[in-house]
């Protein structure tokens, strides 16, 4: 047996109902769907990671690293959105680009070859940094005193530029070794106080 509401019940409660599944379906869907595209600044930066990537020498891949890919990973707000995701399946460092997005520092093995530490970090950067110390890792931000914190390439704002900072000294604990032509761009900070 069937009921059947009235006409009048339904029709108040219908609308109702609607909404109530659309409210219901717009919870569930993933909120990566309304996330904003990213801004032609974060669209030029995930450039600038790959192309960084090239002025750098890493020492050969430790047995720790069965990947066999080049981690290229961002820790915190994904600031990059697909811009990033644009990388995958390119090479550096003779490797084929994997990219990686992890919410804490504890999770960064030895996956990553290059992290962005984003400024949603800014409270932790010190200590993450202190964590990554010494390990192969190209560590990357646009947090101000990114590189004096002991990041290695702290990305600038000029009028209408982007620039860099170099902390030298970071790069050397890590193993890497960054090539001149970099270096000449760059503001370098290299202190033996880091």
């Amino acid at each position: 047996m069937m009921l059947e509401l009235p006409s009048q019940v339904a029709s108040q409660w219908l609308p109702r109902l609607r909404l109530c599944c659309l409210w219901l379906l717009i919870g569930l869907l993933p909120l990566q769907l309304f996330a904003a595209p990213p801004n032609a600044e974060y669209k030029l930066k995930a450039a600038l990671v790959y192309k960084l990537s090239k002025f750098v020498e890493w020492p050969a891949p430790s047995g720790a690293d069965k990947s066999g890919s080049f981690g290229i990973c961002v820790l915190g707000e994904d600031v990059f959105g697909s811009a990033l995701d644009a990388l995958e399946q390119r090479k550096a460092a003779g490797r084929t680009v994997r990219i990686r997005r992890f919410t804490q520092s504890e999770s960064i093995g030895d996956s990553c070859q290059v992290v962005f530490i984003s400024k949603s970090k800014r409270a932790f950067i010190g200590a993450i940094l202190q964590k990554l110390k010494g390990r192969p890792i190209l560590t990357l931000g646009d947090t101000e005193g990114f590189a004096e914190q002991g990041g290695i390439i702290e990305f600038t704002r000029g009028k209408k530029r982007i620039g860099f900072l170099i902390n030298l000294e970071s790069a050397r604990r890590s193993g890497l070794k960054i090539a001149a032509p970099l270096l000449d761009l760059a503001t370098v900070l290299d202190s033996p106080d880091n």
